[in-house]
């Protein structure tokens, strides 16, 4: 047994040295690292810089077209019996500018547009979601060094426990049993304390893989050595009515912008598919220059500058395809952005209720503490007075620390769900 018990101490001595190179980062220093670094983020800028060429290119059928081409080649030309035959070369230069297209190319130019806002709304929701991911990996894991405190309180007690059975057993005041007892409750304790060590180093892993960073410099969290009974009687609620946090939910969520936008695309695709019923009108000029010292007939230059009028009669129903694709995509956008309220709604209503619970859950937790920190106390003075036996003592302790770890839950769990109402509302940082 003793045996076992050094070993654990060992193992909690390594793990509460593993971080003593990391350096040490609050909130804000480890959220500028993952607006930097995250990969969601990084993939939705590269989306954004798609949409903004093909916004560019939406925009360059308003620009003239010009082309150039030159060939050489031999000829061999029979006319009337005579057979001529002979090198000869050609350029030819030609320039066309659109001038109407019934709405076609500034609709489709719109349409663009509207996606690069939905793109830019993307990004935002993928920052938010980011800041929200980290903000929960950071409480979880001021959470568990917090945990790591009761544990370390809970092997203070318990040795404090066994060296008085020890003292009680050589006075021949109480039995082996309780000296035995004792040090089984030590062990668990220790135990306790090499797990609590076990899941700090798993929440900072989730941490570094939000970060998005593969830099091999170890990150760790600034810790509040507060108590975690001050910590918890700081905390404020602001009272605002439900109403008024979900209207401004629909003024602040990108996922609404994003929805807007895409309804304003589809309209305008809806627009352009429309203009396919309608002719293209352009001007085109041309400029063709050929030469051949063998044969005198090849030998032309011609000049051109004409007005086209080009109109698709019938395209194999290709346009009227382009039409419904383009309304269903119209009403999916619609309904899919009265589904995002409706989530919103939701989001925020559950965010606001969480938030009310947990505020309400550490007052509990807090008289809770204190009571079994008073039964601890006075279970304590009964065992030094022999008017109990150590089982006692133990029951004691065992609703102490789990006072003690419940509190410590629901502080860092309000602390999360004020993040979470943060973003049910757009507001995150």
């Amino acid at each position: 047994m003793l045996k076992k018990t050094k070993f654990i101490s060992i193992t909690c001595a390594l793990f509460l040295c593993t971080s003593i190179n990391a350096k040490e980062m609050n909130l804000d220093e480890i959220l500028d690292i993952a607006l930097k670094n995250n990969t969601n983020i990084q993939v939705s800028k590269y989306q954004e810089e798609i949409k903004t060429q093909e916004l560019k290119k939406a925009k360059s059928a308003y620009l003239p077209k010009v082309n150039a081409s030159a060939d050489i080649g031999n000829y061999d030309i029979e006319a009337s019996g005579v057979t001529q035959e002979g090198d000869a070369t050609s350029v030819t230069l030609s320039a066309s500018q659109l001038i109407y297209d019934f709405g076609k190319t500034s609709n489709s130019i719109d349409a663009s547009k509207y996606n690069l806002e939905a793109s830019s709304s993307e990004i935002q929701t993928s920052k938010k979601d980011t800041i929200l991911s980290i903000k929960e990996a950071y409480y979880d894991i001021l959470n568990k060094y917090q945990q790591i405190i009761v544990s370390k309180e809970a092997v203070s007690l318990d040795e404090l426990q066994l060296s008085q059975a020890n003292e009680y057993f050589k006075a021949g005041v109480r039995t082996k049993i309780d000296v035995i007892n004792a040090q089984l409750n030590l062990s668990n304790s220790k135990l306790k304390l090499v797990q609590t060590n076990y899941d700090l180093k798993i929440a900072k892993t989730k941490l570094i893989s939000l970060l998005g960073s593969s830099s091999d410099e170890q990150i760790d969290v600034k810790f509040d050595n507060k108590d975690i009974s001050s910590l918890a009687k700081s905390i404020k609620i602001e009272d605002e009515k439900l109403d008024n946090l979900i209207n401004k939910a629909f003024d602040n969520r990108s996922e609404l912008q994003k929805y807007k936008a895409l309804i304003k695309t589809n309209k305008a695709s809806f627009n352009s598919a429309k203009a396919e019923y309608y002719p293209t009108i352009d001007v085109s000029a041309s400029y063709s220059d050929k030469n051949s010292d063998d044969i005198s007939s090849l030998e032309q230059t011609q000049t051109a500058v004409l007005l086209n009028l080009k109109w698709d009669l019938f395209t194999g129903d290709t346009t009227s395809a382009n039409k419904k694709i383009s309304l269903a995509n119209l009403s999916t956008s619609k309904k899919q952005f009265e589904q995002q309220k409706l989530q919103i709604r939701q989001d925020v209503t559950s965010a606001y209720l969480n938030l009310e619970q947990s505020f309400e859950s550490i007052k509990i937790n807090l008289l809770s503490l204190d009571l079994s920190t008073r039964n601890l106390n006075l279970a304590d003075e009964r065992y030094k007075a022999g008017l109990n036996d150590l089982l006692e003592v133990n029951d004691a302790k065992l609703e102490y620390t789990k006072s003690k770890t419940n509190l410590v839950n629901a502080y860092y769990t309000y602390l999360s769900n004020t993040a979470k109402l943060e973003y049910s509302l757009g507001i995150s940082k």
